[in-house]
């Protein structure tokens, strides 16, 4: 299956939050209060208790935007400032900012509604918040209750208006939703088949930097779909898929390079990123491996085996 995993999906909708914080400490909502300046400053300085308190502070006296960062930093959890991962917490602070109408908390609201966490399950529940966050314009809201119908999740299948919704969201220049449009084109899911309007789309993704996008648009050109075969640009985005930890593109560039299609044939090569596929669990990659084995000395299997290792491969969570 070439469409994007749905819950690794709804995973990026919050932690995707948290790392922003995290990694960058320059959180900054849609809509900016002057309190967000003093609490990025205090992440800066490496005060983060200090942001924290300023955050609880806003919190209570009722500011969304305020909640809505405490609801993510509960999500995590911050250690360094004696804050603990607490779901039910992170569930508290999304719902009071998210009944004030601040759509970033209504979508994260619907997401901890979908999985239960911090609080029953209930799909019906996260498509009336992911309908409200999208009936605002945000653009992971209108992706996630597309997915709610795509996938018939609360709500009644209906491929015709997941399409709308991934549109929308794409338009808005939500990477994840593009390529979920390419899938839904390149497969005639709630519209005609359209292999020339799915590479579209998937390029338009895969430029992004989003690996199932780049891993997409690969087999397009792999295989000539919507697009002229073309083996040397499936070799150029099968790596850069490959490069993210993405052991589907993986695995096919091994068979690039131990066909010979796209570049000069290489066994090693081949062995080095089955192995790296193998290792991510493809079983395909495993029975390639083993193949290969039987053709290669055993010098080239440790060459191989040592160039799988220093493979520039992004760790995967």
């Amino acid at each position: 299956m070439r469409y994007a995993e749905w819950h690794c999906m709804k995973c990026f909708v919050i932690i995707g939050s948290c790392i922003l914080w995290m990694a960058t400490v320059a959180w900054a909502p849609p809509v900016t209060s002057p309190f967000v300046d003093q609490v990025q400053e205090a992440f800066k300085t490496g005060h983060p208790a200090d942001g924290v308190a300023l955050l609880k502070q806003e919190s209570a006296r009722g500011n969304s935007e305020a909640q809505y960062g405490l609801g993510i930093l509960y999500e995590k959890g911050l250690p360094e400032a004696n804050l603990p991962q607490d779901a039910a917490q992170a569930f508290h602070w999304y719902s009071l900012s998210a009944q004030n109408g601040y759509a970033p908390s209504q979508n994260n609201l619907g997401f901890l509604y979908y999985t239960g966490r911090g609080t029953p399950k209930s799909a019906s529940d996260a498509v009336r918040w992911y309908e409200r966050a999208a009936q605002q314009g945000n653009a992971m809201a209108q992706y996630n209750l597309g997915a709610m119908y795509f996938h018939g999740h609360g709500v009644k299948k209906d491929l015709k208006k997941a399409l709308e919704l991934y549109l929308q969201s794409a338009q808005q220049g939500n990477v994840t939703a593009e390529n979920d449009l390419g899938f839904m084109y390149e497969h005639g899911l709630g519209v005609h088949r359209d292999f020339k309007e799915a590479v579209r789309w998937y390029e338009r993704a895969a430029k992004s930097g989003q690996d199932y996008a780049q891993r997409n648009l690969a087999e397009m050109y792999e295989h000539g779909l919507g697009a002229r075969r073309n083996y040397s640009q499936a070799l150029a985005w099968y790596k850069k898929a490959a490069a993210q930890g993405h052991a589907h593109a993986q695995m096919k560039l091994g068979r690039l390079y131990e066909h010979g299609w796209g570049t000069p044939q290489d066994l090693v090569e081949a062995y080095a990123w089955y192995w790296a596929a193998s290792e991510r669990g493809s079983a395909k990659a495993k029975e390639s491996l083993a193949r290969l084995d039987r053709q290669l000395s055993a010098a080239q299997v440790a060459q191989a085996r040592d160039r799988a290792s220093h493979l520039a491969i992004e760790k995967q969570p």
